[in-house]
């Protein structure tokens, strides 16, 4: 029989040195509690690595969570992918990727490389000219439906402009990028968007919605007449993607030595892009405003010379003009290039003119320069 302790309570046959276990039930919530914490912990955790690396079926993607593993440009077979990346954020509107694996087997191996950078390119005059001749690196193809980006087969390179939301100290932001293994124009066109897009969502900078490639973009094709220009020789050597869109339009002009005909896009990741032939002279046209946005503070307030109808200059190593095209702002420029001939086919001085002359005719612009 139990017997009372000094205080008159029973005593429970517990060794005085122990102390009482707590109540089970109390101890059961705490330990539930912690377990629901720690689940909590976990989904959070799965919820922030899926929004950056991974798809809604779980599965990785790759570059700030642009490209999903199991989507273009990826293959069955693809291996070692390694991907090194700086993400962009609020506040941090700038970042880059570059993704390297290998694929394919036997004889029919190859390793591949994406780089993908946003971007604003640089502020100095100089420098910024620079940048976009390289940017508009030409047989550049623009994107569909009046999208603010192009591609560029051969050298398996595109950009795409981000919203003016997005400006950075009044400089547009840009994906950019540049694949060692050439690309299908509807893969280079799709892998620009996503990223363009994925871009927009981590750095908050636009309220407008996804944009979205809804059909490939055009093939690039050859014309007789160098760029469209019925003014200059035949026997100059034909140029590559005539004037056939009303905002854009961009060509090359082979040296007399070199191939110029219009490389085929590759069908996969797999097929090496077509070296691209030397060339004398290259024309940029485009009238798509982020685009033209690009070249802000670049042309001044003066004609290039006497009669002209818009600002910019012209010397012996390139032009650069801004006009009013049928009431849109239209950027026209020039390079020289590695195969230049020293001749009237690459004198910015001479074609250019020329140059403005029949694309904006075919624009529908109204003259830019006396006659």
């Amino acid at each position: 029989m139990p017997h009372a302790s000094p205080h008159g309570a029973p005593h429970t046959g517990a060794h005085p040195d122990q102390p009482d276990r707590p109540d089970q039930p109390d101890h059961r919530r705490a330990r539930a509690l912690t377990g629901a914490l720690a689940i909590a912990a976990l989904v959070a955790a799965l919820v922030a690595l899926w929004q950056t690396q991974s798809t809604p079926l779980g599965g990785r993607a790759y570059c700030w969570g642009s490209w999903p593993e199991d989507e273009a440009p990826f293959r069955r077979g693809d291996r070692d992918r390694v991907a090194d990346e700086i993400p962009p954020a609020p506040g941090h509107p700038s970042g880059q990727c570059s993704l390297r694996w290998h694929g394919g087997s036997g004889s029919g191996a190859y390793d591949q490389r994406l780089d993908l950078h946003l971007g604003s390119g640089p502020r100095d005059a100089g420098e910024r000219r620079s940048w976009l001749g390289e940017l508009f690196s030409g047989g550049d193809v623009p994107l569909p439906d009046g999208l603010p980006g192009f591609t560029a087969p051969a050298s398996g390179t595109g950009a795409l402009v981000l919203p003016e939301s997005c400006d950075v100290d009044g400089r547009p932001s840009v994906v950019t990028l540049k694949s060692a293994k050439a690309l299908s124009l509807a893969t280079t066109g799709e892998l620009l968007i996503r990223a363009a897009n994925q871009a927009a969502k981590a750095t908050s900078c636009t309220t407008l919605p996804p944009l979205h490639l809804r059909r490939a973009p055009s093939s690039p094709v050859s014309d007789r007449d160098p760029c469209g220009i019925a003014a200059l020789e035949e026997e100059a050597g034909t140029g590559t993607g005539p004037p056939t869109n009303t905002d854009f339009h961009s060509c090359a002009i082979a040296g007399a030595s070199s191939d110029t005909s219009t490389p085929s896009p590759a069908p996969t990741s797999a097929a090496a892009p077509t070296p691209t032939p030397h060339w004398a002279a290259r024309f940029t046209t485009t009238a798509r405003p982020r685009l033209v946005a690009l070249f802000d503070g670049l042309t001044g307030d003066r004609p290039p010379a006497p009669g002209w109808r818009a600002h910019g200059s012209i010397d012996a190593a390139g032009a650069l003009v801004r006009a009013d095209c049928g009431g849109r702002p239209t950027v026209f420029a020039m390079r020289s290039g590695p195969a230049r001939t020293h001749t009237r086919l690459d004198d910015p001085r001479e074609v250019f003119p020329l140059y403005v002359d029949a694309v904006a005719a075919h624009m529908g612009c109204a003259p830019l320069r006396a006659g």
